[in-house]
């Protein structure tokens, strides 16, 4: 199975409404310029999660915008570039074979690490370390949409 990104909004008051409630992985990038990681470029700057309907995706991403997450990369890059983001609802996600939120973002910060030789510039940290008894997800991801 191949995870491919389709649909995309603009990191704005009026776009991220419409993730308003929804809890899932979402990814942030630039549309102009890309970063040179060690073993490729690519446009994507962050990825993160949101775990619950109560910290939404519209709040996590609202949070990064005002910067009021405490991520000043985000929210620079957000006030002197174009940039997006795309997401994957927990819903559509567990269909993959796990359901675990934590372990789901792990798996696409590991996989971008092995991609691009670090983890994308505005990721502090690697997350959530899976434990013993996560369902490892076997799917493949498409970084090539961020490109």
């Amino acid at each position: 199975m191949r995870i491919l990104f389709t649909q995309t909004y603009n990191l704005s008051e009026q776009e991220i409404k419409f993730v308003r409630g929804v809890s899932g992985i979402y990814f942030i990038y630039l549309t102009d310029s890309q970063i040179a990681y060690p073993f490729s470029a690519s446009k994507l700057i962050y990825i993160g999660m949101s775990e619950s309907k109560q910290n939404s995706l519209f709040k996590r991403l609202g949070g990064h915008l005002s910067g009021q997450s405490g991520n000043a990369g985000i929210s620079n890059y957000a006030t002197s570039q174009n940039v997006k983001f795309t997401y994957y609802s927990a819903q559509v996600l567990s269909n993959y074979g796990n359901d675990n939120l934590f372990d789901i973002e792990n798996f696409f910060l590991s996989d971008f690490l092995k991609n691009y030789g670090c983890f994308p510039i505005c990721n502090g940290q690697s997350g959530h370390k899976p434990s013993e008894a996560s369902i490892p997800i076997t799917a493949s991801v498409d970084w090539s949409f961020f490109d």
